[in-house]
């Protein structure tokens, strides 16, 4: 068994985490431990290759800082991603010989810092001829995973008529969504029509069916992953028929849009981790302006839904057998977050976390193909 997806799973070694152990003035400090445990049960030996080895860096900003610590195995070089996500070659090049097992850990240090509140008021908002084209351009086309049935786009146009600027758009859309779609956890994401189709979906799955429908009428969005830290957070999974175990203390896995609202720029839409249902309390009250709610990556032209199924189904036919271990390594802070009430309906649960990172492994294959990248 030849199969470059399934050891994708190293990647999210850069993007485990736990709980705060230290707070300053301004930063939350959280420090955390993944360990990666691959088992090969098959006869015959599976050769590591750089596809293999290659992981998501988080994104580092003014708000958030991730450093490395002790970390089992060095980093050959670093490159990107079509979405402009960071990326590092692991030194994992080998073998896994028959019945034999390969550990990775690594350990991570994250800064975080409470971003500012935009202040919106309805009489400033902008309307669709406000936004940049080349958003529109970039932002606003289909893709694998953002795509519209006739269906879809016919509630989309009908949502948008009559409103005069991008912010009643929006509004109206995370209404339907929050009125209609409930929440349900899945193995892998689920394509929007589907999500339209059944009327359930997990926090990536609603946000991928609001940035398809936000792009079928002209308003850029995207998709961002990342981990929300708390000591309420424990968990023990095993999914993909049994090839993938998981154990988590103090992180779950976490998805939501990211919205151009003239004249306030990108906004975080989160429609599960909040327990809002008001529209205009869904985005005034996003936890993404929190500490606890770090960034990892975007999403906005990868084929994230198609490669997550494939190494799915990858990995459930093959010798391999993953186990992922994240955990806390310091003392731990409990904030007492009220809206930490919805962390169980509104994180990626089990197995469903990793696929959301498994994409990319599959990205950097068809990127490299596609143009021979040599950044993050």
């Amino acid at each position: 068994m030849r199969s470059k997806a399934f050891t994708i799973l190293l990647i999210i070694l850069l993007l485990s985490g736990s709980v705060p152990v230290a707070q300053s003035a301004n930063k939350e400090e959280y420090a955390f431990r993944s360990i990666y445990v691959f088992e090969n049960q098959g006869e015959e030996a599976y050769a590591l290759t750089e596809e293999d080895a290659t992981m998501v860096l988080f994104i580092n900003n003014r708000w958030q800082t991730v450093t490395l610590r002790n970390a089992s195995h060095g980093i050959l070089r670093e490159d990107v991603d079509e979405d402009g996500n960071s990326l590092a070659i692991m030194d994992l090049l080998g073998e896994i010989q028959a019945g034999k097992s390969v550990v990775f850990s690594i350990e991570y240090v994250v800064e975080s810092e409470v971003k500012p509140l935009p202040r919106i008021d309805p009489l400033e908002a902008g309307s669709l001829s406000d936004i940049p084209s080349k958003l529109v351009d970039d932002f606003c086309s289909e893709t694998e995973t953002f795509n519209s049935t006739e269906d879809m786009e016919l509630l989309a146009q009908s949502l948008a008529t009559g409103q005069t600027t991008v912010l009643g758009v929006v509004s109206d859309m995370i209404d339907w969504i929050v009125e209609n779609v409930k929440y349900s956890n899945f193995e892998v994401p689920m394509y929007p029509y589907e999500t339209f189709e059944d009327l359930v979906g997990d926090c990536d799955d609603q946000a991928i069916l609001l940035i398809s429908m936000l792009r079928s009428v002209g308003v850029p969005a995207l998709l961002q992953i990342g981990v929300v830290f708390s000591d309420k957070i424990h968990s023990e999974k095993t999914s993909w028929g049994g090839h993938l175990a998981i154990q988590q203390a103090g992180v779950g896995w976490h998805g939501w849009a990211m919205v151009y609202v003239p004249p306030w720029g990108w906004l975080p839409v989160d429609l599960t981790l909040s327990g809002e249902e008001d529209p205009m309390k869904v985005i005034l009250n996003a936890p993404q302006y929190e500490d606890y709610v770090v960034t990892a990556f975007n999403v906005s032209s990868m084929p994230y839904i198609g490669n997550s199924r494939r190494s799915r189904e990858l990995l459930m036919s093959s010798d391999i057998y993953v186990s992922v271990t994240d955990k806390a390594i310091e003392n731990t802070i409990d904030k007492g977050w009220s809206r930490l009430l919805y962390i169980g309906a509104g994180v990626l649960a089990g197995g469903a976390f990793v696929v959301v990172i498994i994409y990319l492994h599959s990205a950097v294959s068809h990127s490299r193909i596609f143009y021979k990248k040599t950044v993050s």
